[in-house]
């Protein structure tokens, strides 16, 4: 029996030796001396890379003093082993949530929820995280899981999770640069335009925006600047103000104003009113647009039916819908189509007005938390006048 406790006891001793420094690591956590932790942790595994208990640890004790990209390394060790551990897809859910990559917190989270459908606190941060996004669809999803966690848990109470959390407001930007090309038939001359816009969101409907435009249409250059507000009242209210201004106005509106109301319902459906006051060279123009738009799952589908009236020119409508298809890692797509009667805008003092025919597609690619490529594709029929093509390619940050 010797040989037995020979081979058996270092494994006694090893197993007392990783207990005691995860003890000593947990009571550094527990003091919020987590530097100490993660040193205690760190030597720990040099030697015994094997115990997932202490590299689980070592994970989120580097995910909570802010070091999140070697956090993930981490959880990505240990999910190399057990794909399937709910515990560390929901702990890299929150390290990725804290790093600002929403889209991933969200898959993994989903993931841990289709793996342990009893796992209650990942349905909570789920939801919490979807609440804590602030737009229409998150908290359609958000609806949508508080009513299937009812039924899966109907002891416990989710109701109050969909609640916005009261904090002070932490104001989130976004910025982003443009290129605009077209090309246009019958020997014109084609259309550019680089934007560059500033967005600020308070809230989930708090909402602030500024832009610069400059523009090059049918050999005229043209400077906008512009701004906007949309502010909630009520409970389902929404107000939304927003203006322009050209000071070389050859083809732009000279100044613009535009003032829009929001009504949301409970079941993902939102209904706007606006009307648009532009002053051009030579002529004015009055538009009038109603939009329904309906959210359900990770789509958008949209209807706008509008009428333009301008001076020297006559009246006109047109319609247009929009598909949109979002992702849980911030990327979308989406196409528009349009058809109907507009006015071609053109520097002179009676614009005319044509049938029109348009198709787009568009999207968002998040290539690292925060920095997105956006693009389109463009076409455009104004009536005998000219087809035109072109795309739109820009850069986004969000911080």
């Amino acid at each position: 029996m010797l040989w037995l406790v020979l081979f058996t006891a270092p494994v006694a001793t090893d197993a007392k030796a990783m207990a005691s420094v995860l003890d000593d690591a947990n009571r550094a956590v527990e003091q919020n001396n987590f530097e100490l932790a993660e040193s205690l942790l760190d030597e720990h595994l040099e030697e015994n890379s094997q115990d997932a208990d202490a590299r689980f640890l070592y994970a989120r004790v580097l995910s909570w003093q802010g070091s999140y990209r070697e956090a993930i390394d981490q959880f990505n060790i240990l999910l190399l082993e057990s794909p399937n551990n709910s515990d560390y897809l929901l702990a890299r859910a929150n390290t990725y949530e804290w790093m600002g990559d929403r889209g991933q917190a969200l898959d993994d989270l989903k993931r841990a929820r289709e793996i342990s459908p009893e796992y209650k606190e990942v349905w909570r941060t789920e939801i919490k995280l979807l609440v804590r996004a602030g737009d229409q669809l998150s908290r359609k999803q958000a609806d949508t899981l508080v009513e299937l966690a009812e039924i899966r848990f109907p002891e416990e109470e989710w109701r109050g999770l969909l609640a916005r959390p009261v904090v002070n407001p932490v104001n989130t930007y976004s910025v982003e640069a443009s290129y605009r090309y077209d090309h246009l038939t019958n020997n014109r001359s084609p259309w550019r335009a680089a934007s560059l816009r500033l967005d600020m969101q308070t809230t989930d409907s708090h909402f602030a925006h500024a832009s610069f435009d400059s523009t090059d249409r049918f050999d005229l250059s043209d400077q906008q600047i512009g701004a906007g507000y949309a502010l909630p009242f009520a409970e389902s209210w929404m107000i939304y103000a927003a203006g322009t201004y050209s000071p070389t106005h050859r083809v732009l509106a000279n100044r613009s104003v535009e003032l829009r109301l929001t009504k949301s319902f409970n079941n993902g459906f939102n209904l706007h009113g606006g009307l648009i006051h532009a002053k051009y060279t030579g002529t004015t123009s009055q538009q009038a647009l109603i939009t329904g738009e309906y959210y359900w799952s990770d789509y958008r589908f949209s209807y706008t039916y509008r009428l333009v009236d301008v001076l020297n020119a006559g009246t006109g409508s047109n319609s247009s819908i929009q598909f949109n298809k979002y992702f849980t890692s911030g990327n979308t797509i989406g196409m528009a189509l349009g058809a109907g009667e507009d006015v071609e805008f053109d520097g002179t003092a009676t614009p005319p007005i044509s049938d029109v025919v348009s198709f787009s597609l568009f999207g968002r690619y998040m290539y690292r938390p925060g920095w997105s490529l956006v693009y389109s594709y463009n076409y455009h029929e104004q009536g005998d006048l000219y087809s035109r093509n072109g795309f739109i390619l820009g850069l986004r940050i969000d911080f």
